[in-house]
């Protein structure tokens, strides 16, 4: 019986608008923690999340199903959201 098994490891680097510093110390656990939990909710596992202050880095595991361009989109849009 055949199965298919994929870990696909993908590392992720996104920068504030015009690579502004506005991701100070105060408001960084609380952001990678809200990313880890968007991570989460595209069935997705965050390994390692962290950044400085104009980008992020993010080093996750998504599923085979989900798209990468998608997965960012859906993450951009909602912590963008979130830190303003």
């Amino acid at each position: 019986m055949p199965h298919t098994y994929s870990s696909l490891l993908t590392h992720i680097v996104f920068s504030t608008k015009e690579r502004r510093h506005l991701l100070t110390n105060e408001i960084n656990s609380e952001l990678y923690a809200y990313l880890g939990g968007l991570v989460k909710e595209l069935d997705g596992k965050p390994v390692r999340i962290n950044g400085v202050s104009d980008h992020v880095h993010m080093l996750l595991t998504l599923p085979p199903t989900v798209n990468v361009s998608d997965a960012m989109r859906f993450v951009k849009t909602n912590s963008s959201k979130w830190v303003s």
